[in-house]
């Protein structure tokens, strides 16, 4: 049995297999119109034997930002047709007199309200009449609807006129997604927006499984989620919303599993790829889990990986702008035109920065199967440097400044921001161009450690692998936190248990290998947001501590009040995974030195092949360390050595 794990990005296209203990690599370009198309190219060799795929997807991510969704619908309960466009009093720029609010997702000629009403309590106070259903029927039918998105008041303690809508309206041909369905806890106006985002995901992504599904050859596939768990197209289908940050997370829990081999608790990931870069934090050896996070300018609450994304990859364009400064993204050169140096564009990028500092050669460049074209690169920066009056070299070393800029305001946002101190954090830089400005950032942040990981440039495809099945499952509560309470609080837990394992049998998973994780969400009364804790014994302990390091004051018992309980159903979709150490192979070529642009000089770098290194070598710097599908730059003032493992650990001589 072979396991596959992909991961689809903007750029390219990675690919890990894993066979009888050994991990083989492949990096496409991407092919944006159709991602499809380069998976059943890397899938090819594979079809005549059986295989699991793990797949991480950007289809549902760009279908939103570049607003390709089906045509969709909104019913809400009559009087609240305008609740996607009210949204939260919340400003997008505080001090912007003209500050336009992002736009809806429905336009409000597609919002329509309906005759029911349930109220707070759960207690119906009017019910759906015949006529209401017919008069629905007839609007949808004339405003040609591919989708409905369907919310009615207070449906997460009664969901019973919206499963009524939602079969009425299924068995009519229409595709529908329910509040209750994807996000049944209270908060109108998040419900509303991730309910309709899912039903206007619903065809897209149906779309998408059903052609990869063709190319599967009846093998079997699960899609990661935001959350970093995995679940199957048949679930994906129906809340397609959960994907909206799906191939991020494997780099996440691949990062998680070797952290984990070298006893390093505190870790920043650093995944910078073709189009974005995305950062993460491991704390304590936990994954950093946000239950909301913001796509757009719209709160997406659902349970996510805390990543935090920023448009810096190695395809960000730069450019000059009205005021004669040098700019750098977030808008991408992409897989297609690409950076100048792919020979189909004169597009300058971050990639044809790294050419012309000498840092990217091209007999090196995805281990020398694809050709570049530095002359290119020359061209398109130097155009850049006459507009400032720079010479070449300069012009490009500061496009890289600009860049490392743009990702160091990211990880103060996941750090400093959020109260950790990044001295206390090892760095983990991953993807084509994370280990190339790694060196930079640290220093920046004061990082004493960095763990470059062998596969770095799939290492996002590489975490598939390694990542369980996982269903999430939300009740609201909204009780003040007392002892009477909580015979009550167990009794929801029990439910939704019997949901899960149900769901589990489903899947074909085994009651001894799953597990069911329990968290509630808890606040002080009065407070409009709270904090999510493992509940335990201890919970409300875990709870006034984690708001004691936060917000620097903590109440009593009596002054909680429980908002949600959440459970997770988890279960390994594959064995545990324990790869064979790869072996070194015997590269004829002894590590070479070319110069490369640094702190304003051409300076000799010694350029080492990562294939051929040894566990426990210790490398010459400043240094390239290039591998089929990265680099890594080690700065003169850094220390770089082999571990076991060989992953490639780095110091600053400074800290010893």
């Amino acid at each position: 049995m072979v396991i596959i794990g992909i991961d689809t990005g903007g750029t390219f296209t990675d690919f890990v297999f894993f066979e009888d203990g050994a991990i083989r690599t492949l990096k496409l370009p991407s092919t944006p119109k159709d991602p499809a198309q380069t998976i059943r190219k890397g899938l090819a060799p594979y079809l005549d034997r059986p295989f699991i795929l793990l797949h991480g997807t950007t289809v549902a991510t760009n279908a939103f930002l570049e607003q390709k969704m089906a045509r969709t619908a909104f019913l809400s309960t009559r009087g609240f047709e305008h609740l996607l466009h009210i949204g939260r009093q919340n400003r997008i720029r505080v001090f912007d007199l003209e500050v336009q609010k992002p736009p809806s997702i429905v336009p409000l000629s597609l919002c329509r309200g309906v005759e029911e009403r349930i109220l707070g309590t759960g207690k119906v106070e009017r019910n759906l009449s015949p006529g209401e259903f017919r008069a629905v029927a007839d609007w949808l039918k004339a405003t040609r609807i591919e989708s409905v998105g369907i919310l009615f008041l207070h449906s997460y303690r009664n969901p019973l006129h919206e499963r009524q809508m939602a079969a009425y309206l299924r068995e009519m041909g229409y595709r529908v997604s329910a509040s209750h369905e994807i996000l049944p806890e209270y908060r109108e106006y998040e419900r509303a927006v991730v309910t309709v985002l899912n039903a206007a995901l619903l065809p897209v992504i149906r779309r998408y499984i059903h052609r990869l599904d063709r190319s599967l050859a009846g093998n079997r596939m699960y899609i990661i989620q935001s959350n970093g768990g995995l679940l199957s197209p048949e679930q994906i289908m129906k809340e397609p919303v959960r994907t909206l940050l799906s191939g991020p997370s494997g780099g996440v829990i691949a990062a998680r599993r070797i952290a984990r081999s070298k006893q390093v608790e505190n870790l920043i990931t650093l995944d910078m790829g073709g189009t974005s870069t995305d950062v993460s934090v491991i704390k304590e050896g936990r994954i950093s889990l946000s239950q909301s996070a913001s796509m757009a300018h719209l709160p997406i609450r659902l349970p996510m990986i805390d990543i935090e994304t920023v448009g810096a990859g190695g395809g960000s364009i730069a450019r000059v702008d009205s005021a004669g400064a040098l700019r750098v993204g977030p808008q991408s050169a992409g897989a297609d035109p690409g950076p100048a140096c792919y020979g189909r564009s004169m597009l300058p990028t971050v990639t044809d920065a790294f050419v012309v500092t000498g840092a990217i050669r091209p007999e090196y460049f995805l281990g020398g199967n694809m050709k570049i074209y530095p002359r290119r690169s020359e061209r398109a920066i130097g155009g850049l440097a006459r507009a400032i009056g720079q010479d070449l070299s300069a012009t490009a070393a500061g496009i890289i400044r600009i860049s490392a800029s743009n990702i160091e305001r990211a990880l103060r946002a996941i750090t400093v921001e959020k109260g950790e101190d990044p001295r206390f954090f090892s760095l983990m830089p991953f993807g084509g161009a994370g280990g190339l400005v790694c060196c930079q950032l640290s220093r920046r942040l004061g990082i004493r450690q960095i763990i470059a990981p062998d596969y770095q440039g799939v290492f996002s495809a590489l975490g598939m692998l390694f990542a369980d099945f996982r269903k999430e499952f939300v009740r609201s509560l909204l009780l003040p936190y007392t002892r009477q309470n909580l015979p009550l609080i167990q009794q929801e837990f029990r439910q939704m248990e019997k949901e899960a394992r149900e769901i589990l049998k489903k899947e074909g998973f085994q009651k001894k290998t799953a597990r069911l994780e329990k968290s509630v969400d808890i606040r002080y009364r009065g407070q409009s947001h709270e904090l999510t804790v493992a509940f335990r014994s201890q919970f409300l302990r875990a709870f006034h501590r984690q708001h004691q390091r936060l917000y620097s004051y903590r109440l009593a018992d009596e002054d909680c009040e429980v908002v949600n309980l959440r459970l997770a159903a988890v279960a390994p979709v594959i064995p545990s995974i324990v790869p064979r150490h790869r072996v070194p192979s015997r590269v004829s070529d002894r590590p070479v030195r070319h110069p490369v642009y640094h702190d304003g000089r051409r300076v000799p770098f010694t350029f080492y092949r990562q294939e051929s290194l040894a566990a426990g070598q210790t490398l010459s710097t400043p240094a390239v360390i290039t591998s089929p599908y990265s680099s890594l730059l080690v700065e003169d003032d850094h220390q770089a050595r082999v571990d076991s493992r060989l992953n490639i650990v780095i110091w600053r001589q400074a800290h010893g």
